[in-house]
């Protein structure tokens, strides 16, 4: 039975689109395990809820996510020459035999196809966090032809690197963080745990992040970094008394909505 009124009342997700809703998630990317376990360290401190786009085997993500600290999801690259796979059908049979029973996706440099989208939803995934918006009030959730439901990205670390470099003033963020909608956040755990400042200082450090030996310590930037960035975001959250929930809530109070609603999205 639908609830007539609510689209018309709300326009129409209800209260993902007169509320606010505030989410970090993360995206693994083959970050190092001292990386990782930097994101783990961070979130726990920070006390809000993580749930990361998982790449590959991590023994730090099995622990966090044995002992219920993380959520967890698929992070599959589609990009030609995917070490995960040759063409969209390979890449999720490699997702499903690492990291079974996930409901969630978030693909490598948001590459997406409606092919691959199609393989995904066969696969039991139901929710994407895929859209990377230009930190934009008012973000909603949208379905996709697949059924699957999108929760789009409000702040990209990456993305905030490359059009804001060194910057970590985020009064500039103030008018869309405090409108209606969706803020999620997705954060790397090598820009997290490098305090990175710009894309510039992590692609001059790259061949030396990732080789086994790779000192971290020797890495961190030493001055104010995306980390910072992040940090201010959440202080200004909760001096606004709003709270941090989980990425997997909000994807049940969308699919609550979408359940409830006759003009969201016609499936079959």
């Amino acid at each position: 039975m639908t609830n007539p009124t609510r689209s018309s009342q709300d326009a129409p997700w209800g209260p993902l689109a007169a509320q606010r809703r505030f989410a970090v998630t993360a995206d693994q990317d083959w970050a190092p395990e001292w990386a990782t376990e930097a994101l783990l360290q961070w979130a726990w401190e920070w006390d809000v809820p993580l749930h990361v786009f998982q790449t590959n085997p991590s023994p730090s993500l099995d622990g966090a996510a044995g002992s219920g600290t993380v959520t967890r999801g698929w992070h599959p690259n589609f990009f030609p020459g995917s070490t995960h796979g040759e063409d969209e059908s390979a890449v999720v049979r490699h997702m499903a035999g690492f990291l079974p029973g996930v409901r969630t996706v978030r693909s490598h440099g948001f590459r997406e196809s409606y092919l691959a989208w199609r393989e995904l939803a066969g696969a039991g995934i139901r929710f994407d966090s895929q859209f990377p918006s230009a930190f934009a009030g008012h973000l909603v959730p949208a379905v996709h032809a697949t059924g699957i439901i999108r929760l789009p990205v409000w702040f990209e670390d990456d993305l905030w690197l490359r059009l804001f470099p060194h910057a970590t003033d985020v009064s500039r963020l103030r008018p869309a963080l405090g409108a209606p909608g969706l803020k999620i956040l997705n954060v790397h755990p090598v820009h997290l745990a490098l305090n990175c400042p710009s894309m510039d200082y992590y692609d001059r450090r790259r061949a030396e992040i990732y080789r086994p030996d790779s000192d971290p310590d020797a890495l961190v930037h030493p001055g104010p970094g995306v980390r910072d960035v992040l940090e201010a975001i959440l202080l200004a959250v909760r001096a606004d008394g709003e709270k941090w929930r989980s990425f997997e809530d909000l994807c049940d109070e969308s699919a609550d909505l979408l359940s409830d609603s006759a003009d969201l999205a016609v499936l079959p």
